[in-house]
């Protein structure tokens, strides 16, 4: 297992388990040739989730995304590539039609989850720039075999945003749910993640040239649209105030309090944030681009193609897979 890193990063986690380093940067072309050289697969995990300029995403969401397809591309023996996106590519949930049969499991309301075929509606900047990167990546599908997972909230050991849920909960026992509305979310542990990434890049579907394409005349999908594209998720589906009480449980606490936040206070906390951030130079997980996600109608998908192939590797539930998250930030302090 090869890994390409920055000269400056952290590798005490990865050098007990015999991993091998190659040095160097989604913007240099020359570093990724030779780091995906020889190798049968290559993960694409690196991005960008905040930044402090917009350009910054599309720097390396889209472009670093591309430069790495090129590589691969030009390998003498070119690998699969398993591109990890996000559910903020394909957007948040998606009207019902009229006459629209959808498991009670997989809808709320007037919305239900979104699905592989759904033509793509980002409403973040980070989420626009997941998509272009997704573009940039299936143009070069008549090259070298392509597959695209979007996981939707990933938790896990060592995860630093979702500790912030953890951590409020811990301390107060308050869970804040943006908006009036309930809102459904999907969730994925991230060694789920991880294995379902490693059945995809043995036998899972390719993307084509026009994996993204649609019809230009009528704006509704081709007939490729979503080939080789995978949405990953636990199969339930909760509420965000449902997801704060099973941390609760998680965490050892009978009773959390979930406060509902108008859209106008979290798009002032964000733009608070974000000029904290342009003093401080570090950008805030809830900055001005992520409040645009945190008021939208919910993000919940549809893992039904991958448990159709037989693809989805998951091996807990949802809550003891937040047990376990828990008692990891309680075995390394952070809680």
């Amino acid at each position: 297992m090869r890994c390409l890193v920055r000269p400056t990063s952290d590798r005490s986690p990865f050098e007990s388990d015999g991993f091998e380093f190659a040095e160097g940067s989604l913007s240099d072309l020359a570093s990724l040739r030779k780091a995906v050289a020889g190798t049968d697969a290559v993960f694409h995990l690196a991005g960008v989730t905040k930044a402090l300029r917009k350009q910054t995403l599309w720097d390396v969401n889209e472009t670093g995304s591309r430069l790495l397809a090129q590589a691969c591309a030009d390998s003498e023996t070119p690998p699969t590539l398993v591109a990890v996106s996000s559910l903020a590519a394909g957007g948040p949930l998606v009207k019902l039609q009229p006459g629209e049969d959808v498991p009670q499991l997989y809808r709320l309301g007037r919305y239900r989850v979104r699905r592989e075929t759904d033509p793509t509606s980002p409403v973040s900047n980070y989420g626009r720039s997941k998509l272009a990167g997704e573009r940039a990546i299936t143009a070069f599908a008549d090259r070298i075999p392509i597959s695209i997972v979007r996981p939707p909230i990933v938790i896990g050991p060592g995860d630093r945003d979702g500790f912030e849920m953890f951590r409020m909960i811990s301390s107060m026992s308050v869970h804040l749910v943006p908006g009036w509305w309930p809102t459904l979310f999907s969730v994925i542990h991230v060694e789920d993640l991880a294995q379902t990434l490693a059945t995809v890049a043995c036998h899972g579907e390719r993307c084509s040239p026009r994996t993204g394409s649609l019809d230009e005349q009528h704006r509704t999908p081709s007939s490729e649209y979503g080939q080789g594209v995978y949405f990953v998720s636990d199969p339930t589906t909760v509420t965000y105030a449902e997801l704060g009480k099973m941390i609760g449980r998680a965490i050892g606490k009978t009773k959390v309090r979930c406060i509902q936040v108008p859209p106008r206070i979290v798009r002032a906390t964000a733009l608070i944030n974000q000029g904290m951030s342009y003093l401080r130079r570090r950008p805030h997980i809830l900055g001005v681009d992520k409040s645009r996600e945190a008021i939208a109608t919910g993000w919940a998908c549809d893992p039904g193609k991958l448990q159709r192939a037989g693809d989805l590797r998951l091996t807990s539930d949802l809550q003891t897979r937040l047990n376990q998250t828990a008692l990891w930030y309680r075995e390394h302090g952070w809680l």
